[in-house]
């Protein structure tokens, strides 16, 4: 009798240690996916953030300047302002990813820091041309 009670008992221990050991797993994994996901959203924003700005201040004519705030995401390996275009490449456990955006007016062209963190940047508009710089 006692022999059947413990079997029962160590049946439904291992079954309880099996889900807890998936149930970790899956957690492991979403919060691996969230935290990519992240990344990339936050690099797609500062790339959309600069590129919204730069029609701006355009659109507010010569001599024109405004500040405002990226988050640039960790992983970065490249942040670049050329022609009409900004692209900032990430690395995600994927490989490379680039996130890029146009603008209306002509961008100067820079390499903008890969460093993470917030970042203060201006687009001031001259002569036909918008240039972001950042801010020390």
């Amino acid at each position: 009798m006692f022999k059947k009670k413990a079997q029962v008992s160590i049946e439904y221990l291992t079954i309880t240690a099996f889900l807890l050991i998936v149930s970790g797993l899956v957690f492991g994994f979403a919060l691996f996916s969230f935290n990519e996901n992240a990344s990339i959203a936050k690099a797609d924003d500062s790339v959309t953030t600069i590129v919204n700005n730069a029609n701006l201040v355009a659109s507010q004519g010569n001599g024109s300047k405004i500040f405002f705030e990226i988050d640039v995401p960790p992983n970065v390996t490249s942040f670049e302002i050329n022609g009409k275009s900004v692209t900032m490449a990430v690395n995600t456990s994927l490989g490379s990813g680039d996130m890029f955006s146009y603008a209306k007016p002509n961008l100067t062209p820079i390499n903008l820091s890969t460093h993470q963190g917030v970042k203060t940047l201006s687009a001031t508009f001259t002569d036909g041309n918008v240039v972001v710089a950042e801010i020390a």
